[in-house]
This record gives structure tokens, C-alpha cells and sequence, in this order.
């Protein structure tokens, strides 16, 4: 293998790969290590793990050695993504769109945005588009995927969700009441619900239901469209039906993978 056209970056990898190592173990590491292990200066050190630091990818405890940050969760997470969630959730959106013959979709929360990880649309002459939803709606508050994302994430992900948004609107999500408190509130209310639904006015009824990892952690939020106009009870029942099985399903195979 060719070496690194820029060093410093393939040092700043394996500085990184060392501290993971190291918190497997232990709480993590400190400086003295650091610079030992890598033959660096200690203001080197220190300058790099400033660095890494400032970006999220390191963070230092409160005895004061570096361990991993947020970020390296986050990227654990795009790893588990890419390698078997994405690979075994697009089978699964389609068989549910086939048995409903309505549109679904797969999001989580990626560095403080929603993101969009796989979607399928209905069979029906008339069907929601899930894209076209994305690219209609302005809000990201008036989405149900979104609100059960922050509903089930973690501190840190939301916090990091309404650094970039802010607080919702009025308009984006009325029982939020525009506030911290009463969002907080429509959270524990979804929780308390176990999946979100709403009616976009009058035009589609979408549904979201959260979606755990092998270990029971929350990864992700599977929504699903349907026209309003053939949304009735039954209907409404077998996308929520559909929801909950499907999100099992995706769990499962998870456990199988492990």
C-alpha cells in the first residue's frame, strides 16, 4: 500500500483508533500515552487531540483522559447502517407496501438531520410518494417520522436535531405550542402512544413506528403514507398493523445477523 498523501491525517486515524481501543478496556486514555505510543512531542499530541476534540470525535472525562466522542457513536452507527440495516430493511418495505399497497419509508437522525434511508412507494393507481412528500413539505417538525425520532433518540441526537432547527413553529407542529416545554410534552405523549400518527390536511394519513437494534436501542422511525381519501378504519389498521410487524421484522433479522 502507497503512503498517505497527507500524513497528518492518517495520524490523526490512527490516534483515534488507539483511543477506541483503549476506552474498550478502560475509561480511555491520557496525553502522556498518547505522545509515548506515538513517538509525537506533547504539544503535538495536544494539538491534535484538541483537535479531534473540537470536531465531536473525541472527548475528555472527567478525570481528564480523552475517550470517544459523539461522533464516533454517530459513525458506528452510519457503519451499521450501510453494512445490514439498509440491506435487510428494503425487502421488508416492499413486502409491506405490497401487502397495503401503500407507501413507506425508513429514517433516522445523522449528525443532527433526518435522514432518509430507504423508501418504497405503493402499487395503487393512486399513491403517496414519499420522496415528493420530502421535497413538498418545507417543515421538518410536520413530519411524523421526525417527531417520533426525537420522541425515541437520545439526548445528545436531539440536542444536536434543535441546534440546527430550532424550537418547532406554531404552524409546524400547533400542540407543540411553540415551546420547549410543549414539545416535550407531544414527546412523552408519543412515547406513552408507542407509535405517531397524524392527517395532513385532509390530503394523506401517515403513521410512524420506532424501530430497535438487537440490543433494544432505538435506530430508527418507519413511516408509512396513505391518501386520506381511502384511509378508513381498516385501512388505518393494517398500516399500523403493518408498521408494528414490519419494525419487528427489521429487528429480527438483526438479532439473526448477531
Amino acid at each position: 500500500m502507497n503512503k498517505p498523501a497527507i500524513q497528518s491525517v492518517a495520524n490523526a486515524f490512527s490516534v483515534l483508533e488507539y483511543v477506541l481501543g483503549c476506552s474498550m478496556i478502560s475509561e480511555g486514555t491520557g496525553l502522556a500515552d498518547i505522545a509515548r505510543k506515538f513517538g509525537m512531542r506533547k504539544t503535538t499530541a495536544r494539538n491534535m487531540m484538541q483537535t479531534l476534540e473540537y470536531c465531536g470525535y473525541i472527548r475528555r472525562t472527567a478525570r481528564g483522559v480523552y475517550a470517544p466522542g459523539e461522533k464516533c457513536a454517530m459513525l458506528s452507527k452510519a457503519g451499521c447502517f450501510a453494512g445490514q440495516i439498509r440491506e435487510h430493511s428494503v425487502g421488508l418495505l416492499k413486502e409491506a407496501a405490497e401487502r397495503t399497497e401503500e407507501s413507506f419509508i425508513l429514517t433516522t437522525l445523522f449528525n443532527g438531520q433526518r435522514l432518509i434511508v430507504a423508501s418504497v412507494s405503493g402499487n395503487s393507481v393512486i399513491s403517496v410518494n414519499p420522496e415528493a412528500i420530502e421535497r413538498e413539505q418545507k417543515h421538518n417538525y410536520g413530519r411524523v417520522t421526525t417527531r417520533l425520532l426525537l420522541a425515541y433518540c437520545n439526548p445528545e441526537e436531539r440536542e444536536s436535531f434543535l441546534l440546527l432547527n430550532g424550537l418547532p413553529e406554531e404552524r409546524q407542529w400547533p400542540r407543540a405550542r411553540a415551546s420547549r416545554e410543549g414539545m416535550e410534552a407531544e414527546l412523552e405523549a408519543i412515547r406513552r402512544k408507542g407509535f405517531c400518527e397524524a392527517v395532513d390536511a385532509g390530503f394523506f394519513y401517515a403513521a410512524a413506528f420506532p424501530v430497535f437494534d438487537s440490543g433494544n436501542h432505538f435506530i430508527a422511525a418507519l413511516g408509512a403514507y396513505s391518501p386520506s381519501f381511502r384511509t378508513d378504519e381498516a385501512k388505518r389498521n393494517l398500516l399500523l398493523e403493518t408498521l408494528r410487524e414490519t419494525a419487528e421484522s427489521i429487528q429480527s433479522k438483526l438479532i439473526k445477523r448477531d
